[in-house]
């Protein structure tokens, strides 16, 4: 039986496409060095296994979740699948799942959350990345249909974080894509709480995956059209493991007034975060 006693918690909620899976390297290749520091970190396919497979389902502290609890009392948990995945956007709070997920954790994890990170960033930029990262996992869909369900002018981050936060009852901590490489070392220690010798991110293709090309859409849309569109899945895993051999032409779904609005209500809401 694990006590809740002094057992905190620092969660980092992603989002998607702000660089979680190369920072979730750096940290689980400085497992020693956060240790020693009074840090455990639960490493990501562990946390894949343990928590956020389980939300909604037979939840139970066992196996390395079990073990990281009774050698620490503060743990990180990095997962940005738990509050949502990629699918479809319909809510303005981009993961619509976020509050009964939440709730669903911080009630059945031995360990009271202390700390709540989340990584937001220009909605263009996110909104493509997003969507490029759906290719990779479910059945073919237009970029036309994946946003149909959602109003993209009045995209904001504020519901996502005043949600989150009403349900762990603490302020959340935001970071900005755009600053995070600025000095990496500095986002882990405000991440973790300690400052240690972190170390290198592995070096291969899932690390760091990009945006698909204009070009690579239109195969992926020419498939869909002939077969069936769970096939795609595959020939993204090929051409993500492939150079394109033509010229490169970003994907560029939205119009020039839907990208202004977009960053006109990314400036808002960093004025209203007071982020700096």
């Amino acid at each position: 039986m694990i006590s809740n006693d002094m057992k905190n918690i620092i969660l980092h909620l992603g989002v998607h496409k702000t660089a979680t899976t190369y920072f979730q390297s750096r940290l689980c290749n400085s497992i020693p060095e956060l240790a020693e520091a009074g840090v455990g970190y639960l490493e990501l396919n562990e946390t894949r296994k343990y928590i956020t497979s389980k939300i909604f389902g037979a939840f139970k502290v066992e196996g390395a979740l079990e073990k990281i609890l009774n050698d620490n009392e503060k743990i990180l948990i990095s997962d940005e699948n738990i509050i949502g995945g990629t699918e479809k956007i319909s809510s303005e709070l981009i993961y619509p799942d976020t509050v009964s997920r939440l709730d669903f954790l911080i009630n059945n994890i031995p360990a009271a959350v202390s700390e709540v990170h989340i990584t937001i960033r220009e909605p263009e930029d996110y909104l493509v990345s997003r969507y490029c990262e759906y290719l990779r996992h479910y059945r073919f869909m237009s970029v036309t249909e994946y946003f149909d369900s959602f109003n993209l002018t009045e995209f904001s981050w504020l519901p996502l974080i005043r949600a989150i936060e009403a349900i762990v009852g603490k302020r959340v901590t935001v970071t900005c894509f755009e600053s995070i490489f600025d000095d990496e070392n500095i986002y882990l220690q405000q991440l973790c709480g300690v400052k240690v010798d972190f170390k290198e991110a592995a070096n291969n293709s899932s690390i760091r995956r990009s945006k698909i090309t204009h070009e690579s859409y239109r195969v992926l849309e020419c498939l869909a059209d002939h077969y069936p569109r769970h096939m795609t899945k595959k020939l993204m895993n090929l051409m993500d493991n492939n150079k394109q051999r033509s010229q490169k032409t970003p994907l560029k779904p939205f119009s020039s007034n839907l990208s202004s609005k977009l960053k006109e209500n990314y400036r808002k809401d960093i004025l209203e975060l007071g982020i700096v």
